[in-house]
């Protein structure tokens, strides 16, 4: 897959239902030590907390993980998945803690509640769309400045970095797709040539 949606922000959620509360948080997570460290963190900060569920989908190699954290089976990880699911999302985390307020909310009073925060929170958090890029340094005359920045827009590709030195010197990303297309036409472009080929990254383009 050549790109994918994520969250824009992290964000936090909060509601309450039957005296138990929910608090739920998303995460941008790009490695399955990002998602540990980010668990340490809230299950630090709410060492008090009965529950501490999350789930999470990580673009590389597909890897979705659960956990209810001991509330019932099904009633809790799999309602926070399939919200992040729903929105086409990778590398997101979300975890939802509970603070149990003495009053039973039953299986299904448990899986709208979490489906509930998980949803909230990914509203809140907005939504970013990633493509796997080349990363590339062109050098250009001032005079052929305008006509680079006209060739960088059509194809879809995102101006990084630009130092104005003797030349006018750009760091571009352009989706994997198009990169051939517009090596080919920026070459065609007098006084504009490219210096560095930095290798693929997903860019918010």
């Amino acid at each position: 897959m050549n790109d994918f949606f994520t969250i824009s922000e992290e964000s936090v959620f909060e509601e309450t239902e039957k005296r138990s509360k929910f608090i739920s948080y998303s995460f941008k997570v790009n490695t399955q030590e990002d998602v540990k460290e980010k668990l340490n963190s809230i299950k630090s900060k709410h060492w008090d907390a009965k529950h501490h569920v999350y789930a999470y989908v990580l673009h590389e190699n597909s890897c979705v993980k659960f956990s209810d954290d001991g509330e019932p089976g099904g009633t809790a990880g799999l309602p926070v998945l399939n919200a992040i699911q729903s929105e086409n999302l990778k590398n997101t985390l979300v975890v939802v803690v509970r603070y149990f307020g003495g009053i039973l909310l039953g299986t299904s009073g448990l899986r709208a509640m979490y489906h509930s925060g998980a949803k909230n929170v990914l509203e809140l958090s907005g939504k970013s769309h990633f493509t796997l890029c080349e990363k590339v340094g062109l050098e250009v005359s001032y005079s052929k400045y305008g006509a680079a920045l006209n060739i960088i827009e059509c194809f879809s590709s995102k101006a990084l970095k630009t130092d104005f030195e003797d030349n006018v010197k750009i760091l571009v990303a352009i989706p994997k797709v198009n990169f051939e297309s517009f090596e080919e036409k920026i070459l065609q472009t007098s006084e504009c040539s490219i210096n560095d080929n930095l290798g693929d990254e997903y860019i918010d383009i």
